[in-house]
């Protein structure tokens, strides 16, 4: 099945509209965030950018909810942030991943392979259920 991008959604050729935006990440923004900042240091601009190419514009997560996530993630000590000149001389506010946000990243992680499957057995009708009357 052939697809093609088109604003914010995603048109699949033959058929139906699945709209594209960050409501699939919901859930799952801080740990995004998290995982790509245990690579390494980032800012808010580029966290979204990785997001995108990574999903090849799939997800977008608008700037609003990612700088929500990275409050939130101040907020709980998972991440800390600094201020340092761009090549242009530009002062950023970089983000980088603390202790106790590695702690929680890694038990998510233990956690997602269990939460992908029972979501995709849900999802795909992969299941089965015996009512009882």
């Amino acid at each position: 099945m052939q697809k093609q991008f088109i604003h914010k959604q995603l048109i699949y050729k033959g058929g139906g509209i699945m709209t594209n935006s960050g409501e699939y990440m919901r859930g799952f923004t801080d740990y995004v965030v998290l995982s790509i900042l245990s690579k390494f240091d980032s800012y808010g601009y580029e966290i979204g950018k990785i997001i995108e190419n990574v999903s090849e514009q799939q997800i977008q997560v608008t700037e609003a909810a990612l700088y929500f996530a990275l409050k939130r993630l101040l907020e709980d000590n998972k991440i800390s942030s600094y201020r340092e000149a761009n090549k242009k001389g530009m002062n950023r506010r970089y983000y980088q991943i603390t202790p106790e946000g590695k702690h929680s990243l890694n038990e998510f992680r233990k956690d997602w392979v269990q939460i992908e499957s029972t979501i995709s057995s849900l999802v795909e009708g992969e299941f089965e259920y015996t009512r009882e009357d």
